[in-house]
Parts: structure tokens; sequence; C-alpha cells
């Protein structure tokens, strides 16, 4: 099977060995992490079930904005620059990830939004158990950015709709 990508070239289902291979010690490690933070608070899981439809929407938009800054964003070029190929592709250049080994498997997963939610996501919920305040603070400016982007872009589709 193959699929088309973003970034303009052709995987297998399954990619390379060595980007494969990366990938998995990437879940590998997210579980890991997973299981010891899991470990290590044992029965004080407690907080889980505080938590509110506040924090959870405050958790979920500042992980959609810190996700797609990550990404996408010209401010956190820097950061993707070991793991991506700067290509030119109709006229313009554009970010593509690296082919192989583990710069190419970090390279994936940073390009794209949703796969570093994910790990965000984990980042911002346990540093919610350990830090409450400043992480709710800290959660609360990227959500507040998440809010302006979701009605920039409701504005720009009514105009685009409109003319």
């Amino acid at each position: 099977m193959h699929i088309r990508t973003s970034w303009g070239f052709r995987m297998v289902y399954g990619m390379n060995t060595s980007i494969r291979r990366w990938m998995t010690i990437d879940l590998a490690a997210f579980v890991a992490l997973f299981l010891v933070a899991i470990f290590v608070v044992g029965e004080g899981l407690w907080w889980v079930e505080t938590l509110g439809w506040f924090e959870l929407i405050l958790l979920g938009l500042a992980t959609y904005r810190l996700a797609n800054i990550i990404a996408t964003e010209r401010v956190t070029k820097p950061l993707r620059a070991p793991f991506v190929d700067e290509v030119r592709k109709e006229g313009e250049i554009v970010e593509r990830p690296k082919r192989e080994g583990f710069l190419g498997a970090t390279g994936l997963i940073l390009y794209c939004a949703s796969c570093t939610g994910v790990w965000v996501a984990a980042f911002l919920l346990y540093a919610y158990f350990l830090w409450p305040y400043a992480t709710t603070l800290f959660a609360l400016i990227f959500a507040l950015s998440a809010i302006e982007r979701i009605v920039a872009n409701a504005s720009n589709l009514v105009r685009s709709a409109t003319e």
C-alpha cells in the first residue's frame, strides 16, 4: 500500500526499516514514560478524577496550539531544522522530514501536528499534576492563542465563502 504524504514523497506502508525502527522506539519510550508515571504516582492518580471540564478544555486547547506551533510555525523552525530537509516544491521552499534513522523518525513526529500533540498532551498532563498552578497559567496563555487562531480561521472561511 502506498501513501502520498503531505511532504511530497511516497512511502510504502510500514515506512523504511530505519524509520520504522525509530518509530517503534518512540512508541516504546512513550509507553515506558506512561508506565513509569503510573508506577511512580501509584495510588496518587486521584487527581485525574478532579479534572473538570474547564481543565480538560484548557489543556486540550493548549495542546492544540502548542502542537501547531511546534509543527508548523516559523518561530520553531530552528527546533525542527536538525530533523527536516528543505526542498523546493512548486516554486517555494518547504520542509520535509529526513528519510532515514532517528532524525527521520523525529522529523516525522515534529512535522505532524497530531503526532506532536500526543507528546505535548502527555507533557501538559504530567506538568499539571506536578505543578497545577504554573501549568494552568502556561496552558491558559496557549489556550487563548488557540481560540484566537480558531476565530481567525473561521473568519477567513466566512470571508472566502462570501466572495
